[in-house]
């Protein structure tokens, strides 16, 4: 989540530093819902990773009987939290200095 492309954001807040003429809480909206978007992608990527691990280490002889996993709700809910968390993070100063960004700054990027 935190490893975003940096010219991909800052291309994407000069579009949302034009669009800024509708309003800054718009663009914010657009980056944040952006943000929730990629860290819930992010978190169901991130169950099936470790499904996938559990399942290898399985194979393994010795490993396998001693790492048996816990699959409760609970940790499901923490995983997405997290995600979810961290791409609002992620997202929030993008948003904050494309809300700032004024439409003539923004099109000097074009």
């Amino acid at each position: 989540m935190i490893t975003k492309d940096p010219g991909r954001i800052i291309c994407s807040e000069c579009h949302r530093g034009i669009d800024s003429l509708g309003g800054a809480l718009r663009v914010q909206g657009l980056i944040f819902r952006e943000a929730l978007l990629l860290g819930l992608i992010g978190g169901v990527m991130g169950v099936f990773i470790a499904f996938e691990l559990i399942a290898l280490l399985n194979l393994i002889p010795m490993i396998g009987e001693a790492a048996q996993p816990i699959w409760a709700l609970e940790i499901f809910a923490r995983a997405f939290t997290v995600a979810l968390l961290l791409g609002l993070m992620g997202g929030w100063y993008p948003a904050l200095r494309a809300t700032r960004l004024e439409p003539v700054e923004a099109l000097r990027y074009e």
